[in-house]
């Protein structure tokens, strides 16, 4: 990519074209100075601006694609004014293009577009009259130009994708305005139709995901609560399985080469849906009994109910995607015995199921009432396991698995749960409902307190030996770091111990003969763009890569990885896609344009309805799902609050 020759964004300009006035360049200390672009990308034009990077370019031939794609494709038709606006301009740029243009048509464009900048109701329509005033202010020549002889012929082509803050938050970069659009008109199928095109497991999605989309929603950047993007998708996903309707997918015919999934987790699930779609016949073999991952064993039911999840494994399933469970890897099958058996590609998606160590002293003793991790207690939970705990549990550690823990030794029968955690509340990563709830149920939390030894009597735990800590400044992750409080130590009194301070991958079925890299991290190497590991034909994605994230990072690995999979089988080659690319450009132009992200507070999340939840007596005594969802009217008074801040993102690109 070369030095940004040409840039308007939002109210900054830079102009260093041949013959730029001087108070043209008064605002270029305004731009990043260098955007990262990938090279082949020469411009980019979205409702924020317009960028150029080689000043041998048209500005008419890129305008008039915006255009088209705003008319064709993004326009909702709800305003007359964007929908005959955008139409007018299309059709007059087309007959500008086709050698028909008149002089007089450069003042109807100019007209047209003051008309779209007034009245037109939303950003997408909009953009298109402010990008048009661009270019007849800017780049006026190549209107003249184009009415005189037509559009030149050049050695570039368009790409283009839609976005808003919520979508360039999410990982999966879900069409959300498109959705809560289709809730608002009560076109439930349609919503989640949409949902899907990202999304193959929304029933959990609309449960357990941490919402980073509602962070960036405009209306939270208003002072406002934000549209509840989560439980919206819910509304869809609950409204097909509640009436028991059929998807509207169909079982491709699977005529290309077998592929063979390690994992039923969010990323092995993923990479199977649309694998599945692509025409691959898909074999998902999984270690437990049960399927899902980390979340069917590592979230308590109260929070994800086992048959939400069972109904979107079994949509995935119905389509001709075959899971066998109880197959481990290293143990019931390697990775070349899959290739021996005829598999044209292994994905790796094993998740992060290791909990990791406090270090402190006592912890190697095997002390009854102390569990190996939080992971440990909640999977045997869901196994239908005897959990057995004490009357007074102390919890380690400050994420969403030390929340469901503390949750759920409440309703297995202690007395008293106490959740310690080194930081503020402030700097916990666990989602702030489920803390709010848990303080509901009487959950005790002690913060800014690190635990320094297990005591104990006769090998059965009698209590926590801790220090208080202070918060000193920002560690690498951007948190303010805890240190000691000199001469602060305390006791705690306990029976039964669960520390949850994080899970790492267990990568013991490695073998040297799988020629599979790891990282220093303990988590597979790929390759960030393709997703394949050092091996080729086996690829990876998830926790296994990325280390413990959330259900939507490990779908969008899944995703990628089954398109960079797709092209190898059928190709044997893997390089990435122009979706990739676009997502890419999507990222920068989201980042450089400074894309707002408000704290996940609760007075500014969750949308003006809050749904019902089960009372907090009733509750702790059961698994029972807590929250209610929305009803029909809840989803269309929420979903009409959503301000459809679409834009689209073009980028003209080098054709090699």
């Amino acid at each position: 990519m070369g030095q940004l020759v040409f840039g308007r964004w939002g109210g900054a300009l830079h102009d260093c074209r041949k013959g730029a006035e001087v108070g043209d360049v008064a605002t270029k200390d305004l731009f990043p100075p260098d955007w990262g672009f990938p090279d082949d990308v020469v411009a980019v034009m979205c409702g924020k601006g317009f960028l150029l990077f080689n000043e041998a370019f048209n500005f008419f031939s890129m305008m008039r694609e915006y255009v088209s794609q705003v008319q064709s494709t993004y326009c909702c038709g709800k305003c007359l004014t964007g929908l005959k606006g955008t139409k007018m301009l299309l059709l007059t740029l087309d007959k500008i293009a086709g050698g028909k243009g008149e002089k007089g048509d450069i003042d109807l464009l100019d007209r047209i577009a003051d008309v779209l900048n007034d009245a037109a109701k939303c950003s997408v329509c909009q953009s298109a009259g402010e990008l048009v005033k661009d270019g007849l202010r800017y780049f006026k020549d190549d209107f003249l130009k184009a009415v005189e002889s037509g559009i030149p012929d050049d050695s570039l082509t368009f790409s283009a994708k839609i976005s808003a803050p919520c979508m360039a938050t999410c990982p999966c970069h879900i069409n959300i305005p498109g959705y809560v659009e289709k809730l608002q008109e009560v076109r439930y199928a349609e919503a989640l139709e949409i949902i899907r095109e990202n999304m193959p497991v929304p029933g959990i999605t609309g449960r357990v995901c941490p919402a980073p989309c509602e962070k960036a929603c405009t209306l939270a950047n208003m002072g406002k609560p934000s549209v509840p993007i989560k439980i919206l998708k819910r509304v869809a996903a609950d409204y097909e399985m509640l009436h028991k309707l059929k998807p509207p997918m169909t079982a491709p015919a699977l005529t290309e080469g077998a592929v063979a999934v390690i994992g039923a987790g969010p990323a092995g699930l993923a990479v199977s849906f649309y694998l599945n779609q692509l025409g691959h016949e898909v074999t998902i073999f999984e270690a437990l009994p049960v399927s899902g991952g980390m979340v069917g064993v590592g979230i308590p039911p109260y929070r994800q109910p086992r048959g939400v999840l069972d109904r979107d494994i079994s949509v995935i399933t119905d389509l001709g995607v075959k899971l066998e469970s109880e197959q481990r890897l290293g143990r019931h099958l390697t990775i070349q015995n899959l290739f021996d058996k005829g598999f044209k590609a292994v994905f790796l998606g094993i998740g992060s199921h290791k909990s990791l160590a406090m270090g402190i002293k006592g912890e190697d003793e095997k002390i009854r009432g102390v569990f190996a991790g939080g992971i440990d207690l909640l999977r045997d939970l869901n196994l239908g396991k005897v959990v057995q705990i004490g009357d007074k549990v102390v919890i380690v550690g400050g994420g969403n698995t030390a929340i469901d823990c503390a949750r759920t030794c409440l309703r297995l029968g202690a007395e008293e749960v106490h959740i310690v955690y080194r930081r503020t509340e402030r700097e916990m990563p666990a989602d702030p409902v489920e803390v709010a709830d848990s303080k509901e149920e009487g959950i005790h939390f002690h913060f800014l307190t690190q635990p320094l030894e297990i005591l104990s009597e006769d090998r059965q735990i009698r209590g926590l030996k801790c220090i208080r800590m202070e918060l000193a400044e920002p560690d690498k992750s951007g948190r303010r770091r805890p240190v000691p409080v000199e001469g602060s130590e305390f006791e705690m009194e306990a029976d039964t111990l669960v520390p949850a301070i994080g899970q790492q991958t267990n990568l013991d079925f490695l073998s040297p003969d799988d020629d599979i890299d790891t990282t220093r991290w303990g988590t597979i190497k790929v390759n960030s763009k393709t997703m394949m590991t050092t091996r080729p034909g086996v690829f990876a994605a998830g926790d296994a890569v990325s280390g413990p994230l959330t259900v939507v990072h490990g779908v969008a690995g899944g995703k990628l990885a089954a398109t960079m999979i797709h092209e190898y089988v059928t190709t044997g080659k893997c390089t990435p896609s122009k979706e990739l690319l676009m997502d890419e450009v999507l990222a920068l132009v989201e980042k450089q344009g400074q894309v707002r992200v408000t704290p996940r507070i609760e007075s500014r999340q969750g949308g003006t309805i809050h749904p019902n939840k089960l009372d907090m007596r009733e509750r702790i005594t059961t698994f029972q799902e807590v929250e209610a969802g929305l009803s029909q009217y809840g989803s269309y008074i929420e979903s009409s609050r959503c301000l459809r801040c679409f834009h689209l993102v073009l980028a003209a690109i080098r054709v090699a």
